[in-house]
């Protein structure tokens, strides 16, 4: 701390300037006779001086430019400066811009000085230190590196020249294994520009051997803190080749089928392995090629082909750098049969039937014998004239035909034959055989077809199976038989081409559904390649066991590589405070999901131009990292935290996360994190529903802010056309339902801004991007009009043409609130289906779902207009029966629709469809959705007749609830909705038809559990969800901390003391029941039954515990009782000079008497309700009317509709007397004149409430209010 000593000269006046660069003490060091007179004024001026400039590393030979702010000094007379290096610029202004090139790289102090004219002081601002950077460039850089050919393992050097720059950092990396980093001089050296540099990798054995002998990928990354440089090029380690080896078969074919030639070394590598094939006969070269190996050259395959038949020597010359081998061996080239394949087709006993041979080989003559069982056999010419042939009326086949030659025969088969077929050429015989079945008597199969929207099937294009899809069988038949069963055998064949024969060793696994109806493909579930996929049916006698007929069918499928969409959780651009510690980061989905060995690698940089495309770059790239000097790599793990005192000071960084593994495309999603200047509540945005990179219209984008300091929220739409809107008013939820989404036609932005006390905020955004749906086709039905019953309708589509890549057609009956599922899948057309008329005309909407991948839909409506029969159509039940028995759920839902509303199934029968349909297969979402169809017809068209039905219905309930829960798809919550609303409509039709107790009791929890599917899209916040049936109406909601008294609603139900903490999301669902559900027990008769589940959490749901549920206030609404009557109010109204103040107040006599408690409470509960909205509390009181000692009084002090005050029996009187119930309002400052009435509505009840115990199976006290 410095001292200043003044009134020094002794002298008035006496004015000094002094500059303080730190804390000063003044004082009076000397006091004379004149300075003990002096009058002494002290002041002093705050002088700001900053120089700026947002990099530390900054470009040479570029213009920099630089800002220098001075602030606090005014009045006094500056003389400023300033200085880089020895150049000086003069201040001229406060704030003053200037620009300066520095020529030459290296470290740099840069500072601004003033002087105050007039005297020797003087101040400066601190020193700026910048590292002045040459910028990279491949142009500039000019590098060449030496021939690199090196003799394996022997240790070499790799040289690279360039150009010199500064600083330059070198990483090298051999494929994808990282070898060294080399680091330049720390200093400058002017002598050296314009010269070459020159950068030594050393290469010995240790090295070498990490990637084996071979020509191997170089990388060298070049690289300071303002750029860097990717210099690519191979390098040879040659190996000395041994022991080669070439092989072919003994006897090849013809052009245009090739034969393969095999070379192996024992060692060696690169190899370049030439292939010359000459005629034994006149010693010419009649086929050349040539096959390079770069590494892992032990086996090489060389496809070539001959166009003459003859004897040949091939000889195989294999070199490299430092070595030659050669090997020869001879064969013979002639007519070749490459495959065979027989099959037949005909089913009906002591019929002829069709044996087809499909024979595929070189164009030429053979000898050919066709043995059928014992017959004997016959013998012919087979002549093979061309490669591909054009056929018709061919059976379902496994390959596509065309390249092979069709052979056709005719037999009868009684019992099952063996089929040889023996082809010759000249040297070589060719034998194929295969088992024909028998033929079988009683048989009504007439095809068995996969529903894969193929028109006439065939293998010729391939369904690409891009996220999942779902093949089912159709069995057609031309008879009737109502018992017998179908067993279902699915199997897949990888295969190298569609003509390829799929053999028994190309069979891969696949699923538990293979044995099913329905057959469910996952594109993660089988390798990339093309698949046969054949689906087999034996249908059998359900009273014999015997086999009636057998049928199968083909279908061609592509499962492309791999490729996982995903985000970094928390959105796209993230806001922090600078009071944030942390940041952590998560993927969007869970990889343990998915199988194959996935990669996770996390890379931060500090622009998004430094992100990595690869990882190995990622691995070694400096340049632009987030923590100064080190890689952009910064973990492999499942989640990324990174602490922020780690980090290099920017306004914003970037994170990357790429994703990468065996058979899966690397892809990556980016986040964005900006930090603010001051503190900012943690905010995070968490996605709920329609959550892909690419959304979906079709269903809603629910998104959540989390955030524990905020106390108000704000949503932002940002479209791409630069409107905005505001959404989801002050929500911690917001849910853009499809009349938003539809709005955004490319990018856009929705950001929520999280708010705490402090008014300080922070935001989150993401980044929505539509799917495009197909488009530019039509749908129409066939006819337009018909009789309800009777006429088959034909819906069809087409012209949503979209590749390879199958689209799924949905197709709906829509009726009422209900929307009837007849079919799903590829098959773009819908035939032959009657449709139901509730009246003498009516007009049947018919909606069409056309989908892409990742539910991008197209909706088309079309309807048909129908006339009403007066005569059932009975043909339908062999229909039926047909379906139900091949388990066929599909066939069954468009049946089911009209015959539920036609009753004309005998009882016999309606027993045989339960106890079927009991039995159907369920994997995927939408065939639980069409069988929660056709148990609802069933139920509302032909009723629950007996416990059997019950028994078996419950089953059903029970397995689709399993699916639901645990689906194997993902689909629209709009599907789970819908089945939700259909089980929870036959769950209380069985309770009205059981008169168990405990069952009903037991069906309730059901509807408990299926009204949390209803509430899968609903938000904490939104408005009440209702639905309800004949005997059942329920209604849902979702809690938190932002919502006060929801339900307030005097014809349901209320919970005016639900509390959240910690934006605690409470579900919350109360179903009641209609008296026609009987919960009477031997003990009790209870009037009305409600049922109240109220759980935590927002998907993990978790029951809230007795002790929780114990602390909240319920009340039900009360079946009509006698008691009701109104009450006229006659209003008062008090003025002064401060205002109004207004009440008024009624009353109401009842006779009260004792009831037999049965050793339960009982309470007097009266409800008063229809007040005007302008009452701010209530009191009632109740006394007696004969001068007795009672009196109990209710005050209320909330603003409601509706007044409920319950009062237990054992607080009233225990005799019969007439009560005197008074009721008191205030109104508030309102003012109203003279005689103004208010009317309220005045409803008692006795009311004994009950609870259901468990351990009783009986209603008890406990909990009970």
């Amino acid at each position: 701390m410095k001292r200043y000593d003044i009134c020094q000269t002794g002298k008035t006046g006496h004015k000094l300037n002094y500059l303080f660069e730190e804390n000063v003490v003044v004082s009076l060091k000397r006091f004379t006779a004149v300075c003990s007179e002096a009058r002494i004024s002290f002041a002093y001026l705050h002088i700001g001086f900053q120089l700026a400039n947002p990099n530390t590393h900054v470009y040479s030979r570029q213009v920099i430019p630089f800002v220098a702010k001075l602030s606090g000094a005014d009045g006094l007379n500056l003389d400023c400066k300033m200085l880089f290096d020895s150049k000086k610029y003069v201040l001229s202004t406060e704030t003053f811009t200037t620009e300066h090139l520095f020529q030459y790289p290296g470290k740099y102090v840069v500072y601004a000085k003033c002087d105050i004219l007039g005297g020797s002081d003087s101040f400066k601002t601190d020193d700026n230190h910048f590292y002045v950077e040459d910028a990279l460039s491949a142009s500039k850089l000019q590098i060449s590196n030496q021939l690199n050919t090196h003799t394996y393992p022997a240790s070499t050097e790799l040289i690279f020249h360039h150009k010199y720059y500064f600083p330059i950092s070198y990483a090298l990396m051999l494929n994808d294994v990282i070898i060294t980093e080399l680091q330049t001089a720390q200093t400058f050296d002017k002598k050296k520009v314009s010269s070459n540099e020159t950068a030594k990798f050393e290469m010995n054995a240790t090295i070498q051997r990490l990637v084996g002998p071979g020509i191997h990928n170089v990388t060298l990354l070049l690289q300071n803190n303002v750029s860097s440089v990717t210099f690519l090029t191979p390098i040879t380690f040659n190996e000395e080749i041994k022991n080669l080896k070439v092989m072919t078969k003994q006897y090849v074919g013809l052009q245009p089928n090739s034969f393969i030639i095999s070379a192996t070394v024992s060692q060696g590598a690169p190899v370049n392995l030439s292939i010359n094939i000459k005629s034994t006969q006149t010693r010419l070269t009649v086929y050349k090629t040539s096959k390079f190996c770069s590494r892992d050259c032990h086996s090489m395959v060389v496809e070539a082909t001959l166009s003459r038949a003859g004897i040949y020597e091939v000889e195989a010359t294999a070199r490299n750098k430092i070595s030659l081998m050669t090997s020869n061996t001879t064969f013979e080239a002639l007519p070749q049969i490459f495959d065979v394949y027989i099959t037949s087709r005909g089913f009906n006993f002591e019929t002829r039937r069709e044996v087809f041979v499909f024979i595929r080989g070189d164009v030429g003559k053979y000898e050919m014998n066709l043995t059928i069982g014992e017959n004997a056999a016959k013998n012919s010419t087979l002549t093979i004239s061309k490669s591909e042939y054009e056929h018709e009326g061919l059976p379902n086949l496994p390959f596509d035909a065309k390249p092979y030659k069709l052979i056709k025969d005719e037999s009868i088969f009684h019992e099952a034959r063996q089929v040889t077929v023996l082809i010759r050429n000249d040297k070589q015989s060719f034998r194929f055989v295969r088992n024909v079945p028998k033929a079988l008597q009683t048989s009504c199969l007439e095809s068995v077809r996969i529903r894969d929207g193929k028109v006439g099937g065939g293998l010729d294009v391939p369904l690409k199976v891009v996220e999942e899809l779902v093949l089912s069988v159709d069995l057609n038949f031309i008879c009737v038989r109502e018992l017998f069963s179908v067993d279902y055998k699915w199997r897949a064949y990888r295969v190298t081409s569609k003509i390829n024969i799929p053999k028994t060793g190309d069979e891969v696994q696949l699923n538990a559904s293979s044995v099913e109806p329905e057959l469910l493909i996952k594109a993660d579930a089988l390798l990339p390649g093309l698949y046969v996929i054949k689906v087999y049916a034996n249908i059998t006698s359900d009273d014999y066991h015997m086999s009636l007929a057998k049928g199968d069918d083909f279908t061609l499928v592509e499962i492309p590589a791999r490729r996982l969409n995903f985000l970094i959780k928390g959105g796209n651009v993230v806001e922090a405070g600078i009071n944030t510690t942390v940041l952590k980061f998560e993927s969007s989905i869970d990889f343990t999901k998915h199988e194959g060995n996935i990669k996770r690698d996390w890379f931060c940089a500090v622009t998004q131009e430094d992100l990595p495309m690869t990882k190995e770059i990622g691995k070694i790239q400096r340049k632009g990292s987030c923590f100064n000097w080190k890689t952009l790599w910064v973990s492999g793990n499942d989640t990324l935290e990174i602490s922020r005192n780690k980090l290099i000071p920017s306004e914003q960084y970037y994170v990357r996360l790429i994703i990468s593994g065996a058979h899966y495309d690397a892809t990556f999603a980016d986040q964005k994190i900006i930090i603010k200047s001051k503190p900012a509540p943690v905010v995070i945005l968490r996605c709920w529903s329609n959550c892909e990179k690419l959304f979906s219209s079709l269903k809603p984008i629910i998104l959540q802010l989390e955030c524990d300091d905020c106390i108000r929220h704000s949503w932002i739409l940002s479209l791409k056309s630069g409107q905005q809107m505001s959404l989801c008013k002050n929500q911690r939820f917001c849910k853009l339902n499809k009349s938003i989404l539809d709005k955004v036609k490319t990018s856009s932005n929705v950001t929520g801004t999280g708010y705490n006390i402090d008014g300080d905020k922070a935001s989150a955004t993401l980044i929505l991007a539509p799917l495009l749906p197909p488009s530019g086709g039509i749908c129409t039905v066939h006819p337009r009009s018909g009789i309800a019953y009777v006429t088959k309708f034909n819906v069809s589509c087409h012209g949503y043409a979209q590749g390879r890549v199958p689209l799924k057609y949905k197709f709906f009956a829509v009726e009422k609130d209900q929307n009837n599922l007849l079919q799903h899948g590829c098959d773009p057309n819908l035939n032959d289906v009657t449709f139901p008329s509730k009246s003498s005309f009516s007009d049947v909407m018919i909606w069409v779902e056309i989908c892409g991948p990742g539910q991008a839909c197209t909706v088309k409506n079309l309807s048909v207009s129908l006339t009403k029969n007066h005569h059932d159509n009975t043909d339908v039940i062999s229909d039926l029966f047909n379906a139900i028995s091949s388990q066929n759920l599909q066939q069954t839902a468009q049946l089911m629709l009209p015959m539920s509303s036609a009753n004309i199934l005998e009882r016999f029968q309606i027993n045989k469809v339960y106890e079927r349909v009991a039995k159907y297969p369920i994997k995927t979402l939408m065939s639980v959705k069409q069988l929660a169809d056709v148990v609802r017809h069933l139920v509302d068209g032909f009723g629950v007749i007996n416990d059997y039905h019950v028994r078996l219905i419950a089953k059903i309930m029970d397995r689709i609830e399993h699916t639901v829960h645990n689906p194997s798809t993902s689909e629209d919550d709009d599907v789970i909705r819908s089945i939700a609303a259909s089980c929870i409509f036959v769950t209380s039709h069985l309770m009205q038809f059981s008169d168990d107790i405990s069952f009903k009791i037991k069906e309730s929890s059901r509807m408990t559990r299926l009204g949390k599917l209803l509430m899968a899209s609903l938000i904490p916040g939104e408005d009440t969800m209702t639905f309800g049936t004949k005997s059942v109406k329920g209604k849902f909601l979702k809690l938190n901390n932002d919502v006060i008294n929801p339900l307030n609603d005097s014809s349901s139900f209320r919970l005016p003391n639900i509390q959240t903490l910690n934006n605690e999301v409470i579900n919350v669902e109360v179903f009641t029941y209609d008296s026609s559900i009987n919960f009477n027990t031997r003990t009790h008769k209870v009037d009305q039954v409600t049922s109240v589940s109220m759980t935590k959490g927002w998907q993990d749901e978790i029951p809230i515990n007795r002790n929780e549920a114990k602390n909240q206030t319920i009340g039900f609404p009360l079946p009509a009782q006698p008691g009701k009557g109104n009450i006229t109010m006659r209003v008062e109204s008090e003025c002064d000079v401060a205002g109004c103040h207004s009440k008024a107040a009624g009353w109401a006599l009842f006779d009260w008497m004792l009831y037999k408690r049965d050793g339960n409470d009982l309470f007097l509960t009266i409800h008063v309700e229809n007040m005007d909205q302008k009452i701010r509390n209530c009191t009632m009181s109740l006394q007696t009317t004969d001068q007795g000692s009672f009196k109990l009084k209710k005050e209320f002090h909330e603003k409601e509709l509706l007044y409920t005050w319950s009062i237990s029996e054992r607080s009233l009187p225990h005799r019969q007397v007439e009560l005197n119930l008074t009721v008191f309002v205030d109104l508030g400052a309102g003012f109203y004149r003279i005689g103004s009435l208010i009317n309220v509505t005045i409803t008692s009840f006795i009311l004994n409430c009950l609870h259901w115990e468990d351990r009783m199976r009986d209603w008890g006290r406990a909990l009970a209010r």
